[in-house]
């Protein structure tokens, strides 16, 4: 299966978790707009501001007002609002009836983002597809727009119009420092002589966890971040959410 697909009749849904997320697949989107696909979007985290903001990208790239969803979720402690955001992506999901779902890889760069990606895969039975976003939350700083691991993935690498609306789409968020943080990574790795140009490429891979319980990595990434604090706090929220879901609970500890 390609996950790049320009197939007219899929309909796809991005389950971003905060604004400024979908920066790392926004010329897809784009792409796929004008290709005539139904295109939905989410955020599981937003406020006021940061709503604002979402509604003017998702203008910019051409999605419909009345196809975005946004669950007001806490920034920073999305996994204890799991059990009541669980309910709410299902009937989401429902009405969208989205034949590709898309969400950043659970890679344990952001707690937030691992457990929209939870809500993601308990809500849904069909593809899905993950976006690097970054990792890991062991580092202050952190590896953005690249896998841990590159198998499977797919690369869709953007012309000189798509790369001017990556950059575009960098600077729709006063409330942040995203454009700074994106700049800065760059230097850094010319620095290191390992430079990357994030806004020439997009990437993803179809879903390539199935448990929840380990962390989404090669064995000596994996191993630093189970004796990480982060990972506790998602072990026990983890716990609470597979308690409070009975009905769909299949792992045990």
């Amino acid at each position: 299966m390609k996950a790049f697909s320009t197939d007219p009749a899929l309909r796809w849904l991005f389950c971003m978790t905060h604004p400024d997320d979908e920066i790392s697949i926004c010329a897809w989107i784009r792409r796929l707009v004008r290709n005539g696909n139904p295109v939905f979007l989410s955020w599981t985290h937003s406020n006021p501001i940061r709503e604002h903001e979402a509604r003017n990208v998702a203008k910019l790239l051409g999605v419909s007002e009345e196809n975005l969803f946004f669950f007001g979720a806490t920034d920073g402690s999305v996994c204890d609002e799991i059990p009541g955001l669980l309910p709410r992506f299902r009937r989401m999901i429902e009405e969208v009836a989205p034949d590709r779902v898309c969400c950043g890889a659970f890679e344990q760069g952001h707690l937030d983002h691992d457990s929209t990606n939870y809500l993601v895969s308990r809500s849904y039975d069909g593809t899905i597809l993950e976006i690097p976003f970054y990792h890991t939350y062991l580092t202050r700083i952190q590896r953005i727009n690249r896998f841990s691991n590159a198998s499977g993935e797919e690369v869709h690498h953007l012309n000189r119009e798509e790369q001017a609306l990556k950059k575009k789409v960098a600077r729709q968020y006063p409330s942040q420092n995203i454009w700074h943080v994106l700049l800065s990574y760059e230097v850094w790795q010319k620095a290191r002589l390992k430079p990357i140009e994030l806004a020439k490429s997009e990437r993803m891979r179809l879903q390539t966890h199935v448990d929840f319980r380990k962390p989404n990595h090669p064995p000596l990434i994996a191993r630093r971040v189970r004796r990480s604090k982060a990972w506790r706090r998602w072990r026990k929220a983890l716990r609470a959410a597979l308690k409070a879901d009975s009905s769909r609970a299949v792992l045990t500890f």
